[in-house]
């Protein structure tokens, strides 16, 4: 445990940058996200260029431009809601993780479902690693990993019952300086299946150093090495604010 408070405390000061995380409220992403898994699910190009705004002290967010310019949509862990360019209601889901029981990866998703899995998945993301101080998480380092030429320092994170995420355990790698570059799960909406996701591209917004070039592989659990065809997501960050 002592091991994986310093670990965490290096990861949040190389996060944190020259920032002060406390002074912000919310968190602003303008990217493009594409990958096999959209048109898997039934909806390609359903994120090809939108904007996501995630509330930095609850699991809360929305998107603009989600399937179609001008539609917008909400998220909490109970309930997701998606809105014409209008604001009519298009589709909701009460308890959305309930909905996905019996999942494999090429089960179709119906629109509010896409929402629910992309709204707690970026959300995550884009709180990554300030989400680890949530009460009721535990952490602990695990050994090592040599990616690359690098060695990695993993942390293996438990999230407590009630979080919406992709699953209650997952692996974060960082390297020297304290910057995630990989991050392991294995998403239960999905069935359970194994996914890494490796982080680059790392830049500076508003003194925060965010990862902005993010590919999510399938991982191959037998020996902890991934496979890089398919990409199952890519997401390409064009712009970070905070608020």
């Amino acid at each position: 445990m002592k091991n994986a408070q310093e670990l965490l405390g290096k990861a949040l000061k190389a996060h944190s940058g020259t920032a002060d995380a406390t002074l912000y409220q919310s968190v602003n992403l303008h990217a493009n996200i594409g990958g096999a898994i959209w048109a898997i699910k039934g909806h390609e190009n359903a994120m090809a260029d939108v904007k996501f705004k995630g509330s930095l002290g609850e699991q809360q967010s929305a998107w603009e431009n989600l399937f179609q310019k001008g539609y917008t949509s909400s998220f909490t862990p109970d309930k997701v809601a998606l809105f014409d360019e209008n604001g009519k209601l298009i589709e909701e889901l009460i308890n959305p993780r309930e909905s996905f029981k019996g999942h494999g990866v090429e089960t179709p998703w119906t629109k509010a479902q896409l929402v629910y899995f992309s709204s707690y998945a970026t959300w995550n993301y884009a709180t990554t690693p300030f989400n680890f101080l949530i009460p009721g998480v535990q952490l602990n380092e695990l050994d090592t990993w040599e990616e690359n030429g690098e060695t990695l320092r993993r942390l293996e994170v438990i999230y407590p019952d009630g979080f919406a995420t992709h699953s209650k355990r997952q692996v974060f790698y960082f390297n020297a300086e304290g910057l995630l570059k990989r991050h392991d799960y294995w998403p239960e909406v999905l069935g359970g299946s194994s996914a890494t996701q490796i982080i680059e591209g790392y830049q500076s917004f508003s003194g925060f150093q965010i990862g902005t070039k993010r590919k999510i592989y399938i991982l191959n659990d037998a020996d902890n090495t991934y496979f890089l065809d398919p990409v199952l997501v890519s997401i390409d960050i064009q712009d970070v604010s905070f608020e």
